[in-house]
């Protein structure tokens, strides 16, 4: 598909990207953004600027989705989730991820040997029975918005492997969006690279050297389970 085709050369573009930010150190005690929300405004006025309507975002559940909702305001378009799940494997940890009912998006580098199969194919299977879970606390029965004609942009929140982004592209590839752009308010190199790498545009303002990413990227209470509740009454609500 065309939209995989070539890198882009749009913007304040690195390799295959519209923007990403000076790599940003390490600072465990001062969040990069006070909120997934402000992140979100942040991103979003930012794309306003290099991309043009019609424009649809969608938010990977649950991490992107408070900050793809608050993007797709400050850029005036449609919201909607897409629900991935990262394929582990014991021993190995994430070797890939799948998005709704597309293929799974492996690893280039992760050469399963014939006993490995059996136990990918398990936790291809786990991968795919989550996904159907989330999709039904975060979407209900609704499928997810029509893309046709847009310009998508798929965001996540804060991104320390590339997995579900490229799964959620690949879902949005035969969906018949006219452009295709990978976003998050904060990454790692190594995701940039692997997007970069796939020919995928990518924004993203701020980048880190760490592998594990940012300690501390928003400055919301760090409660797991009080952010995934939020997450969904924001996907109910913002959908």
């Amino acid at each position: 598909m065309a939209l995989f085709s070539r890198p882009s050369r749009f913007g304040l573009s690195l390799v295959g990207g519209i923007f990403a930010g000076a790599m940003t150190g390490n600072s465990p005690s001062v969040p990069l953004y006070t909120t997934k929300a402000a992140a979100g405004a942040d991103l979003g006025n930012r794309l306003a600027q290099r991309i043009r309507p019609p424009v649809v975002v969608w938010g990977v559940a649950p991490t992107g989705v408070e900050v793809a909702a608050s993007a797709s305001k400050a850029l005036g378009c449609p919201f909607d989730v897409v629900i991935g799940g990262h394929i582990r494997l014991e021993g190995l940890g994430v070797v890939g991820a799948m998005a709704e009912d597309a293929d799974a998006v492996l690893d280039p580098n992760f050469q399963p040997r014939f006993g490995v199969m059996e136990a990918l194919d398990e936790a291809i299977d786990r991968a795919r029975r989550a996904i159907k879970t989330e999709r039904l606390l975060f979407r209900g029965q609704r499928p997810i918005r029509s893309v046709s004609g847009t310009t998508l942009v798929i965001v996540d929140g804060h991104v320390t492997t590339s997995w579900k982004l490229l799964a959620a592209a690949q879902v949005a590839e035969g969906m018949g969006a006219t452009r295709l752009v990978m976003a998050a308010a904060v990454s790692t190199h190594a995701v940039r690279e692997h997007i970069a790498a796939r020919r995928l545009e990518f924004a993203c303002p701020h980048v880190v050297p760490d592998a594990e990413g940012h300690p501390r990227p928003f400055g919301d209470p760090q409660d797991p389970s009080a952010e995934r509740l939020r997450s969904i009454v924001v996907a109910r609500q913002a959908a």
